[in-house]
């Protein structure tokens, strides 16, 4: 089985960020040497368009900043370290002014927090919309967070003046959930009593946590044990969990419950029959027509509600395996691949909430850009944009869903050739895509899917279609299809292993 749990909790799939960052080296080297060890891009040319000991330290400051919005501390530490970047210096922070608090209090990052406010960073620095770390944490529901910037004497600016949280407006909100979980002693309707959960199999094991298929009132569910229970991991825990429960969408894995009161700690989500992943290796019949545009449906639309949220979230790490298959946890992978399994996005480890400036105005933040540098992701779905540490937004979940898809549609992986790094290397550098298998005759449905591939892996991401134009043709060109036979095992058979390779 396979479970809707972030894919780092599950055994042998390890996407870290030490495998796509590359490493920054301790404090004895120079900076000029630094530079060129933490800037060089993958063909082992320095990037030429940083010029000079400023410019490279703007782009660490960036990284640190980037690093603190995953909650990913050992990096943020060490590349503090790495350029001797002191977080409480009043120049570490980005072009809007935006610290590595205020993205760790924004992302509800309870561990860099409180390591930026143990390291004395200023608890209370006003960005360029007139925000504090604290109000990004009160806004965005991080109750862990809230209370560790309010112990530090965290303020919100409101009014044209720095306020105590008590005395500004945002305290009524805050006040209603605390009266609600602690003043009158109700648990959040997710709250589970863990005697009401029957561990069965160990499924995947991760570096904060085990992840069993349990039993839950007569259901299967995944069930993600904490391995540590102190205050930080329980903070971090407990943020995990406000990020879950606002993700609500037929094709996303669902949350369902959490045990936060008493140990074990636990985090209840719907146990799910496979990845593609899975099915691209144990399958090797090739899904119809029909079925493919259904498959590729599923998947835009799970990411269209992702994108379309009031704070819009990228997910940044699609991949085949962050794609799973629910459906009957009897029936097998074959079945669910190639007639009635529902396709779910999940694994938000990466996930990224884009915050607008200005939360008065509507804006269209699909084409809006983000300092979200890094080569977050996995090499041979990633976007070239991402690869080349460069400025990004919404646009590189669609140039990876064009991968996936591709892979669907096709039955051969994106540069089967070439190993992942190559892949994105050359995708990125020198603008390759993967070559289509040659046919002597394609249908207009074949034709059609080929041009929207192209079109969401253009080398321009504001050329790339959104989630939303996607789902409009995939819509149309459905309605065009014949309705798909039931399942029979080898009845669509072609020989063909559509995807052994990841």
């Amino acid at each position: 089985m396979t479970t809707g749990v972030s894919e780092k909790d599950q055994a042998g799939s390890v996407t870290s960020h030490s495998e796509v960052v590359p490493s920054l080296p301790d404090g004895a080297a120079s900076l000029k040497s630094k530079m060129k060890t933490a800037f060089e891009d993958a063909s082992g040319s320095e990037v030429h368009s940083l010029h000079g000991a400023e410019a490279a330290k703007r782009r660490a400051i960036g990284e640190l900043i980037f690093f603190a919005g995953t909650n990913d501390l050992k990096r943020c530490q060490q590349i503090a370290k790495a350029w001797g970047l002191q977080v409480k210096d009043t120049s570490v922070m980005d072009y809007d002014k935006r610290t590595p608090l205020h993205i760790a209090a924004a992302e509800g990052a309870y561990s860099v927090a409180q390591w930026l406010v143990d390291e004395g960073a200023d608890p209370s620095p006003i960005d360029r919309h007139q925000r504090t770390p604290l109000e990004e944490a009160a806004r965005n529901d991080h109750t862990e967070v809230v209370k560790l910037l309010v112990e530090k004497r965290g303020k919100v600016f409101e009014d044209g003046q720095m306020l105590d949280l008590e005395k500004s407006r945002l305290n009524g909100i805050c006040n209603m959930r605390r009266s609600l979980m602690t003043e009158l002693g109700w648990d959040p309707e997710w709250e589970v009593n863990p005697k009401e959960i029957k561990l069965l199999d160990k499924i995947g094991s991760g570096e904060f946590g085990d992840v069993y298929r349990a039993r839950w009132h007569g259901s299967f569910v995944a069930a993600k044990i904490l391995k540590r229970s102190d205050e930080i991991a329980l903070g971090d825990f407990r943020t995990e969990i406000a990020i879950l429960r606002k993700i609500h969408h037929p094709n996303t894995t669902q949350f369902l419950g959490a045990c936060t009161k008493q140990t074990p700690y636990i985090v209840i989500t719907e146990l799910m029959a496979c990845s593609l992943a899975d099915a691209f290796h144990r399958t090797i019949f090739t899904p119809n027509a029909r079925r493919k545009v259904e498959i590729a449906l599923d998947f835009a639309r799970g990411i269209a509600y992702l994108h379309s949220r009031r704070q819009p979230i990228v997910h940044r790490d699609l991949k085949p395996a962050n794609l799973m298959i629910s459906g009957n946890l009897n029936a097998d992978t074959e079945q669910l691949f190639l007639d009635s399994g529902v396709i779910k996005v999940a694994d938000f480890g990466l996930s990224k909430s884009l915050i607008a400036a200005d939360p008065h105005h509507k804006r269209d933040l699909s084409n809006d850009t983000y300092k979200l540098t890094g080569e977050t992701g996995s090499y041979r779905y990633m976007a070239p944009e991402v690869f080349r540490h460069e400025q990004y937004n919404l646009k590189v979940d669609v140039y990876s869903y064009a991968m996936i898809v591709f892979q669907v549609f096709e039955c051969t992986p994106p540069f089967a050739s070439l190993d992942p790094v190559q892949a994105a290397r050359d995708a990125a550098l020198i603008g390759s895509r993967p070559g289509f298998p040659p046919r002597n005759q394609l249908s207009n449905v074949e034709k059609e899917l080929r041009r929207l591939v192209v079109e969401c892996w253009d080398g321009n991401p504001e050329k790339r279609p959104t989630f939303e134009e996607i789902i409009a043709r995939l819509e149309a060109l459905l309605k065009t299809m014949p309705k798909h036979s039931p399942f029979t095992s080898g009845s669509s058979a072609t020989g063909v292993d559509c995807c052994a390779l990841q």
